[in-house]
């Protein structure tokens, strides 16, 4: 049909065999002498036909010319009016799909706004589609979207576009809640036979998020944003699911924000502040490190815990100069403490997954240490186990630069990953810390008991030393000493405390640190 047609509206009328009997003079004038594709679209609808005979209406979708029509067919005196939207130029679809584009698909949707003419919006993503993409390659990745593209434009009913990557959108013409969790569960049903790929067989799974125009929103960028919010939450969930907007999410989205915008005010205006808390040696007693652990107290909410301030900051990616605050703020105290002629006290520093992620990481240190004079062996990087496990080539080759620079490094939470523990040998750290919840319970259950003892004793073979965290009672103590295990820190020994109040702390008891 030519590049320099647009999106066009159209208005015909046939009789019920499908012949055309009048055309709009703008639809006419648009077409040129391409009358022929009208009626081939007509032909090609054959099931609006079928289906007026029983009903008055019938929206749906054709293809004419590789192109994509939307429409709505009306039965009036034995005619059929046909209304809709025509997509003729290329740039209305989507290059590598086929579906609409994303402008098409808003277009289409915002004069349906413009009507007050209820809809519900679907925003749909693919899980771990990275993940995937990367394993099986750019091309195999675009077959994939191909096929994914394909399976949503079968369900009849819906309108689909795609926007970038694996962001799909789908539109229906219904608000009613139990009709749309049939769909929706219809379109997941879509994805349970696995995708056809060369030389293999994927599955995979949508995460789906759905706002409902007006009820929602009114205006397009308020109802994607919904949806979208709503997808977060499904993915949240675990994925192979959905999830409506809710005036709840709202809230817990306004909730996100503020505390986004809180986070950034706070690095501004030095609210942060770092608490330490003691590792003492089983045996001895003695204070032979501690564990850094940040703190906010906000100028209006007061203390507000790492629970709730932390995983924002790795969702908004704030956490970079958060760990770089720390980083800087630790070397800077350990170097106080030694001016002051403290004992030598090592200093553990929670790194997260995306800071550890970071090509530059080992030069930072390097940077940092240097700035403040210090030995390398002072600090020692915590990362949990589930940090260990992914990527798994390259966080081995970034510990083991980290090691050559000579830090101490330790796996915090052991046992709460779900790894063996044969996957220890690979890392080439020097401490195992066992998760809280296996030493406050191995004093009732036999089995978490047999976790620690096990943990004990692998970690010995393979000359680690092992930190119990959580360590609030003598009778766990005990059990531990007789376990052999290293060093413990917990509310038994100190709660995290100030720089100033670890100070006293370490000259009352006069103790050996080494």
């Amino acid at each position: 049909m030519g590049n320099s047609l647009n999106n066009v509206r159209f208005f015909f009328v046939t009789n019920e065999d499908g012949t055309i009997v009048y055309m709009d003079d703008l639809f006419m004038k648009q077409l040129s002498r391409r009358y022929g594709v009208v009626q081939q679209f007509v032909d090609r609808a054959h099931e609006a036909v079928v289906t007026l005979h029983t009903n008055d209406t019938w929206r749906g979708r054709a293809i004419v010319d590789h192109r994509s029509a939307y429409m709505h067919v009306y039965s009036f005196r034995s005619h059929l009016i046909w209304t809709g939207c025509f997509l003729l130029d290329d740039d209305k679809s989507d290059i590598l799909t086929g579906v609409l584009s994303y402008d098409s698909f808003q277009h289409m949707l915002c004069e349906r706004m413009n009507k007050c003419e209820p809809f519900a919006l679907l925003s749909l993503n693919l899980d771990r589609f990275k993940f995937i993409n990367d394993l099986i390659g750019y091309h195999c990745g675009n077959e994939l979207l191909k096929q994914v593209a394909e399976r949503l434009r079968r369900y009849e009913g819906g309108i689909v576009a795609r926007q970038h990557r694996d962001q799909f959108f789908l539109a229906f013409y219904t608000t009613d809640r139990n009709e749309l969790r049939r769909i929706i569960s219809d379109v997941i049903q879509l994805f349970t036979t696995p995708f056809q790929l060369t030389e293999q067989e994927l599955t995979v799974t949508p995460s789906i998020g759905v706002s409902v125009f007006p009820h929602d929103a009114t205006d397009w960028t308020t109802l994607i944003s919904c949806a979208d919010l709503a997808l977060e939450i499904a993915k949240e969930n675990g994925g192979n699911t959905y999830c409506f907007y809710t005036n709840e999410l709202k809230k817990t989205n306004e909730e996100k924000l503020y505390i986004q915008h809180s986070i950034r005010k706070a690095l501004k205006q030095n609210e942060f502040m770092l608490h330490y808390q003691p590792i003492v040696d089983i045996q001895t007693g003695d204070i032979v490190a501690v564990e850094a652990l940040l703190r906010w107290f906000h100028p209006k909410r007061g203390w507000i815990s790492p629970a709730t301030f932390i995983p924002i900051a790795e969702e908004t990616n704030l956490i970079q100069p958060i760990g770089d605050w720390v980083l800087r703020n630790v070397c800077e105290q350990s170097k106080k403490w030694k001016e002051k002629g403290l004992p030598h006290v090592q200093i553990g520093v929670n790194v997260s997954i995306k800071q550890f992620l970071q090509a530059d990481l080992v030069k930072h240190i390097e940077h940092v240490l240097r700035t403040y004079d210090l030995d390398p062996f002072c600090l020692k990087l915590e990362i949990t186990e589930s940090m260990a496990m992914h990527h798994v080539d390259y966080v081995l080759a970034q510990l083991q630069s980290l090691k050559n620079l000579g830090l101490q490094l330790a796996v915090d939470d052991f046992g709460t990953g779900y790894s063996s523990l044969n996957y220890l040998k690979k890392l080439p750290v020097d401490i195992i810390k066992i998760d809280r919840s296996f030493v406050q319970d191995m004093v009732k259950h036999s089995y978490d008991l047999s976790i620690v003892r096990a943990v004990i004793e692998v970690a010995h073979s393979l000359q680690m030393k092992v930190v119990a965290e959580g360590v609030e009672t003598e009778e766990q103590l005990a059990i531990l000493k007789r376990e052999r295990c290293d060093r413990a820190q917990g509310y038994y020994f100190s709660k995290p405390l100030s720089a100033e109040q670890f100070e006293q702390l370490v000259q009352s008891k006069k103790g050996r640190s080494h």
